[in-house]
């Protein structure tokens, strides 16, 4: 086979699986999706406040980034259902991350197959997908750490002009304003050009670390917020390392969740691993080598101090450069005979090809994605009900409430706002059998820490009552009726 053609195949695969990328993630966006809790939460703070208003402290316990919250500001105003409209940030940021990760792929690894590999797992992962059309900053973290990133390949003192040295400089300067996670990268990126290019590289490094001092007084009430520090609890690594397994495991199980064994996803990044630290140690590419190893590095040093998460979608943005060390893999070890190099191999991308697409296939294909369907289960209760009867929401259903309550023409004075958590049957028969008699109440339930056992409950007491009715879906999204 000529290098022409082997080029032309190449390009071609890589054009095939971008362009799949691209589509379940327009195809996922399509689908606009009521908002679960956590985007009604962010939705309400970016709404009902003024563009100055988000740069104070969110509702909700709430902390995206201030400029993203601008953003999506922005998009309010577009003619669109705000489902379209706030997650339009989010989806460009989504879709811009598959070109970008490509070219990383091009800069730091070396064989066309570890090339195909990785953006396979990088286009075709849910969790990616997924991000790319939620009302939260984590698609951009995944674009603007990939982004900074290559921005090394392109900051070289000597050859390149005072302005694009300053407009990348400005670059790095603005993007930790749209995405935290893109701190760590502009911090590595930074260390690693100042050790290649020494005094040079000071005037350019001024406004960045400026910027990241700033972040760092704008951020530090989130250091001091308890309800976030306990939220991401598991997410921190004990002082002894004992939780470091399940940590690992959990976001293991989070990426690839149709992985029956994780030992060919280990083996493969241990294998890059050791490939990256050779590297190093040999002075082989080093500073490329250190530029996959130290977010590792990072992440692992900030959850140990507790101060960012090493967990679940906290960990997206490190999600591509570990998709990277995986395929390093693959440029650092082939046997001798092609005819093994063509079965192993084959044989690595069938599987990972079949367990990723197992779960596009069954939550985008087939939408058996997770769903919190209030604004239909409003509409039913405006159809159901009488004028006299009353809408119970439940505490932690509230915030979906807020966000839909103006798709309807429900009477404010029809609904019985619960302003404490209702887990136990104790609690739940303690604030619902003080109700006026007499009267036909709807439990509006959508939200929960704990959504079977509550709602468990909630029907369990329903039950009991009279006229008792159960309206459900596979996701416990409910309105339950009960007369009193």
């Amino acid at each position: 086979m000529t290098e022409k053609t082997k080029n032309w195949l190449f390009y071609a695969a890589v054009g095939v699986i971008i362009l799949l990328g691209v589509v379940l993630r327009i195809l996922f966006y399509s689908y606009a999706r009521p908002f679960w809790n956590d985007e009604s939460a962010l939705a309400l703070n970016i709404i009902n406040r003024s563009i100055t208003g988000l740069f104070t402290p969110l509702h909700y316990q709430q902390a995206a980034p201030v400029l993203f919250s601008v953003l999506c500001k922005f998009c309010v105003f577009l003619p669109a259902a705000k489902e379209y409209t706030l997650r339009l940030p989010a989806f460009i940021f989504g879709l811009l991350s598959v070109p970008a990760f490509f070219v990383l792929c091009c800069k730091v690894l070396k064989k066309n197959v570890s090339k195909i590999f990785a953006l396979l797992l990088f286009c075709l992962n849910f969790q990616l997908v997924y991000y790319s059309q939620e009302l939260k900053q984590y698609s951009a973290d995944v674009f603007l750490f990939i982004s900074v990133l290559l921005t090394y390949f392109y900051f070289d003192c000597e050859k390149s002009k005072k302005a694009a040295l300053s407009a990348l400089s400005v670059f790095l300067s603005l993007c930790i304003w749209f995405s935290y996670s893109a701190v760590f990268a502009v911090f590595i990126v930074l260390v690693l050009l100042f050790f290649k290019y020494k005094k040079r590289m000071l005037p350019f490094a001024v406004a960045p670390f400026c910027s990241i001092a700033a972040l760092g007084l704008y951020t530090i009430r989130l250091q001091k917020d308890i309800y976030l520090h306990n939220f991401w609890a598991d997410g921190f690594i004990a002082k002894d390392f004992s939780n470091f397994n399940t940590i690992l495991n959990n976001n293991l199980v989070f990426f690839f969740p149709d992985f029956a064994g994780k030992f060919f996803v280990l083996l493969l990044f241990f294998a890059g691993l050791f490939y990256l630290l050779k590297s190093v140690i040999k002075k082989h590419d080093s500073q490329q080598s250190l530029l996959l190893l130290l977010p590792f590095v990072c992440a692992i040093a900030l959850s140990y101090f507790s101060i960012y998460p090493m967990y679940l979608r906290t960990m997206l943005y490190l999600f591509p450069i570990a998709i990277l060390v995986m395929a390093k893999s693959f440029d650092c070890f082939s046997f001798k005979n092609k005819i093994l190099n063509y079965l192993l191999g084959g044989f690595i991308f069938l599987h990972f090809f079949v367990c990723t697409f197992k779960t596009d296939f069954n939550l985008i294909f087939l939408k058996n994605y997770y769903l919190e369907s209030t604004p239909d289960l409003l509409k039913t209760f405006e159809q159901k009900s009488d004028k006299n009867d009353i809408l119970i929401v439940p505490y932690l259903t509230k915030i979906n409430y807020e966000m839909y309550k103006n798709t309807t023409t429900l009477d404010e004075s029809r609904v019985l706002l619960v302003q404490t958590a209702l887990y136990e049957p104790v609690e739940i028969a303690h604030a619902f059998d003080t109700l006026p008699k007499g009267r036909t109440y709807y439990i509006l339930f959508t939200h929960s820490g704990d959504k079977p056992a509550e709602y468990k409950n909630l029907c369990a007491y329903a039950k009991k009552q009279r006229n008792a009715e159960i309206l459900s879906d596979k996701n416990l999204n409910a309105l339950i009726r009960f007369d009193s």
